[in-house]
């Protein structure tokens, strides 16, 4: 009769913990959902303009997923919440990013055209003179002509990737030809702008 008790008990136990764990995932799976869901909208963005911060998150939400397969609904449940915060502030930071490099490129087309046509003036004067200053060839003049047009094909990409939504290419592209028009310019004899040294 003892014996027939103490496996009443433990049939019973058993079965409270079931139930426990079993009224845990109705709750655990949705705010997994609602987790994954945040995180995806986030790092969309983020991945355009915080890509380095974009893993850490990604594995925090592959951990949480692990922990629900593997029934630990409580370990998901105080997971959740803490991984939504920090989707919430992946995605403020891309929106930072996003405008602090927005800002640079609107400063960027502002600036670089009135940069080409100094030189296109310079290469024009240069092309007509009779007598060319010291520090500047021949050869330079007409190195000049060939990289404006180079800067104006690589110039019109960047510009084409930045419409398109492609930060990340088109301050790859505007690099380049900051780097070219220094160059040019140092090889026609013209103060380089300290824009073009950054």
């Amino acid at each position: 009769m003892l014996k027939s008790l103490r496996v009443r008990s433990a049939m019973v136990l058993a079965g409270l913990l079931l139930a426990a764990c079993a009224s845990d995932q109705g709750p655990a799976e949705t705010a997994l959902k609602a987790a994954e869901e945040a995180v995806t909208s986030a790092v969309a963005e983020a991945a355009k303009y915080v890509p380095e911060q974009v893993k850490a998150i990604q594995d925090q939400l592959k951990g949480l997923k692990d922990s629900y397969s593997k029934g630990d609904y409580k370990a998901v449940l105080s997971g959740t919440s803490d991984l939504t915060a920090k989707a919430k502030a992946l995605g403020a930071a891309a929106a930072a990013k996003k405008a602090e490099l927005t800002k640079s490129w609107e400063d960027m087309s502002a600036g670089f055209p009135k940069v080409v046509d100094a030189i296109k003036s310079r290469v024009a004067i240069l092309s007509k003179a009779k007598k060319l200053p010291a520090t500047v060839d021949k050869a330079a003049v007409a190195g000049a002509k060939s990289g404006l047009e180079a800067i104006d094909k690589i110039w019109s990409d960047a510009q084409a990737s930045y419409k398109s939504g492609n930060l990340a290419d088109a301050f790859a592209k505007a690099k380049t030809v900051k780097t070219q028009a220094a160059e040019l310019m140092t090889k026609l004899g013209m103060e380089v702008p300290a824009a073009l040294k950054t």
